[in-house]
């Protein structure tokens, strides 16, 4: 049979319907370069098969994985993260999605529901996450902070700290404004060298620097009406109280919880403190009520609970500006800043534009307390890789070591907690100070 397009029974023809065929056939290798079309059903549906499969294979077991040497550990761990920051990508890729498509709306539930439905390893709290950042990534400011989740530049607890932020400053601010503070937070989310404690920092002081003065003084009107302390039996000879402190307060309670007065102390044998953090923190408490009651009105004979506040002042006239932060991380206005400059001594510690203390003024005869005050505001913690040992619980150590000619100067010294710096001296580690960051070599 012929027809005017050619011979059906000849066999170019059946060659030319083979090509078409493979070419429109869903999943045939080089059907995507034949037609020029991806098909983004398949796509999505095969790669994430792909990632399953390539998953299925990592998971070696226990068995497998006492063949890995230590290198191989931690590279896989390395590589299991950039995993993960992947599908965090990809599921809030489609979270976002379904938002714009109003999938949650058609059947009457809000985004949190409808994810945990879909996605029964979501958290409560990691839904409303997903939630606040699709949220942002509607609006004009937050379009650019979802793509970075997207893009698996920055996680979604990070994101959606932004998102929050922004959402309660977006009201008081000018569009551009709007945007470019968004942009100065999202670089701040992307900062993989700031911590989650130092990203809601600077979330909390861009609250407090752009906020209106109103809904600051109501917050903390009704923090301090809020306020207390509860008791209750609890039927075993213990007796459990809980405190619901203002923010303002808990610089005092984290300056006995977290101070030296709960710092692991050896025993009178030499030993180890076997007391946990919890009950070293009941002991400083204790120790610092028993004080209170037995001399009230005296002056302390025993160590004190330390509070360190960071402030910055204006270098022309030193008074001091914009909010403190405590050695916990809690963000305080200039007048809760105020309140404990004077029930406690004051240091200055001019600063220099990474951090690093510069200048330093001294509140007893002795530079040594002032010095580590410095270390506090320079370092914060323990300065060993991977170690959050409270500042208050380390030990200033020598980088050039005092038996080999080393100097007490603030550029050769760090903080350690006591098994570091007992690594650091059988290791012989060294390590360089650039500004406010401590470089560990090992």
């Amino acid at each position: 049979m012929r027809t005017e397009e050619g011979d059906l029974d000849s066999p170019e023809f059946w060659a030319l319907v083979a090509e078409v065929d493979a070419a429109t056939s869903p999943g045939t290798p080089g059907a995507t370069e034949a037609s020029g079309w991806v098909d983004p059903v398949q796509e999505l549906a095969g790669g994430l098969a792909t990632a399953a499969r390539g998953l299925d294979r990592a998971a070696l077991g226990e068995q497998g994985l006492v063949g890995v040497f230590d290198a191989g550990i931690e590279e896989g761990l390395e590589a299991a993260g950039r995993v993960r920051d992947q599908l965090t990508g990809v599921t809030m890729g489609l979270a976002l999605e379904a938002f714009s498509r109003g999938l949650h709306s058609a059947v009457g539930l809000t985004l949190v529901s409808w994810l945990r439905q879909r996605c029964p390893w979501l958290s409560k709290a990691e839904a409303a996450q997903v939630q606040d950042v699709a949220r942002a990534g509607e609006t004009f400011w937050g379009k650019d902070l979802a793509a970075v989740v997207v893009a698996g530049r920055t996680g979604v607890h990070r994101a959606a700290l932004v998102a929050r932020t922004m959402r309660r400053l977006v009201g008081c601010l000018s569009a551009e404004d709007a945007v470019a503070f968004t942009e100065i937070a999202t670089a701040a989310a992307c900062n993989t060298g700031l911590s989650d404690a130092e990203l809601e920092v600077v979330c909390k002081k861009l609250l407090i620097d752009l906020l209106d003065k109103k809904p600051r003084d109501e917050a903390k009107r009704t923090a301090q009406q809020l306020r207390c302390v509860r008791r209750r039996r609890l039927g075993t000879g213990m007796t459990r109280y809980t405190v619901d402190a203002p923010e303002s307060d808990v610089p005092l309670f984290d300056g006995v919880l977290t101070g030296p007065l709960a710092a692991p102390a050896p025993q009178e044998d030499g030993g180890l403190d076997l007391r946990g953090a919890g009950q070293r923190g009941y002991d400083a408490l204790l120790m610092v009520l028993n004080r209170g009651l037995s001399n009230p009105g005296a002056p302390p004979s025993s160590g004190r609970a330390s509070v360190m506040i960071t402030i910055k002042a204006d270098p022309d006239t030193g008074q001091p500006g914009g909010p403190g932060v405590s050695h916990t991380g809690t963000v305080l206005d200039a007048e809760q800043t105020g309140r404990y400059a004077c029930i406690g001594d004051l240091t200055p510690v001019a600063l220099g534009q990474y951090g690093e203390p510069l200048a330093l003024g001294r509140t007893v005869r002795l530079a040594t307390p002032g010095q580590f005050k410095a270390l506090m505001v320079r370092d914060g913690q323990c300065t060993y890789p991977g170690c959050d040992v409270p500042g208050t619980w380390c030990d200033s150590h020598h980088l050039v070591w005092w038996c080999r000619g080393g100097t007490t100067d603030l550029a050769v010294l760090v903080l350690l907690c006591p098994r570091h710096h007992t690594l650091v001296h059988d290791q012989d580690l060294m390590a360089t100070v650039t500004g406010s960051i401590v470089t560990w070599h090992v």
